[in-house]
């Protein structure tokens, strides 16, 4: 199942994943949609340690999810991915539309350092 987690710093809107990966969420989509009245940077945050999907339907599913969520007000940080992921998502070609972090700390200070 899914776990959305949601955090305002300053002015850009954190949506962290934790558990699996469903583009299909309507509550998702919901979140990564900010307000008009104050346009807000939004950043999906991704916990990849604790993904299912990965495991029960592989790894081109988890990046299809990824590229359904992708879009140009969502910028997709990927946390605690594995060495081996790391490298797929390399021969994919796919490493300019994802950041890769290797975890939380990392990514809070990419946050507050834009």
């Amino acid at each position: 199942m899914q776990k959305i987690i949601t955090e305002k710093i300053g002015d850009k809107l954190i949506v962290l994943l934790q558990g699996d990966v469903n583009a299909a969420d309507v509550r998702l989509s919901r979140r990564l949609q900010p307000p008009r009245a104050a346009p807000l940077e939004c950043h999906l945050w991704i916990d990849c340690a604790s993904i299912q999907c990965v495991k029960t339907h592989g790894f081109c599913h988890f990046i299809n999810q990824l590229l359904l969520l992708k879009s140009p007000q969502v910028k997709i940080t990927l946390l605690n991915m594995s060495p081996l992921h790391q490298k797929l998502l390399q021969a994919m070609h796919l490493t300019s539309f994802f950041s890769v972090l290797p975890d939380f700390e990392e990514a809070y200070h990419m946050v507050q350092a834009c």
